[in-house]
């Protein structure tokens, strides 16, 4: 059975859109400016995507992420789920960053526990860390707090916060 097949449809779909939820939570956590926005945005939908090479095995990775694409095939599909979960937490109300966070944190809640239940191996573990280095590879892209590209910090407070609460939360469900 695949993965996708043993799911409800509603969990399947927060599975599928927990990686994208987690890149724009971080992106949303510092004021990167609009180049640096860009370039978290581009380095998240690379995050994403690099999955496919570092969980070849795991078979909710692969549903994802299909390696069957070709590489700019899958970016333009990425980048366009990226764009169409963004436009859904959008038109769901959740505009702050505070907001997107717990929302986020309530669908770990439901979305790691039916994995843990339905998969075998690494399968939890591989989707958790596939969280970790969306939310910190999107954190130390871009500069927070600089002028013209001078000072600012690659992983501002804000983004630590957001990181640490994600830790929290994760470490939870690895025990």
């Amino acid at each position: 059975m695949e993965s996708s097949e043993k799911y409800d449809s509603d969990i399947w779909s927060k599975i599928c859109r927990l990686p994208y939820i987690i890149a724009i939570g971080m992106q949303g956590a510092g004021n990167s400016g609009i180049a640096g926005s860009a370039n978290e945005r581009h380095h998240a939908l690379l995050e994403i995507l690099r999955a496919r090479t570092e969980f070849p095995g795991n078979p909710i990775v692969t549903k994802i992420l299909p390696l069957t694409d070709e590489d700019n095939d899958a970016l333009i599909r990425v980048m366009d789920y990226h764009d169409e979960v963004l436009n859904d937490l959008e038109m769901n109300g959740l505009h702050s960053v505070a907001e997107l966070w717990n929302y986020a944190f309530e669908v770990i809640g439901q979305v790691l526990p039916a994995i843990k239940k339905k998969e075998a191996g690494h399968t939890l573990s591989d989707y958790i860390s596939w969280l970790r280095q969306i939310a910190i590879g999107v954190a130390k892209t871009a500069k927070e707090g600089d002028v013209l590209g001078l000072g600012g910090e690659r992983f501002s407070d804000t983004e630590k916060e957001y990181y640490s609460k994600l830790e929290h939360v994760l470490k939870a469900f690895e025990a």
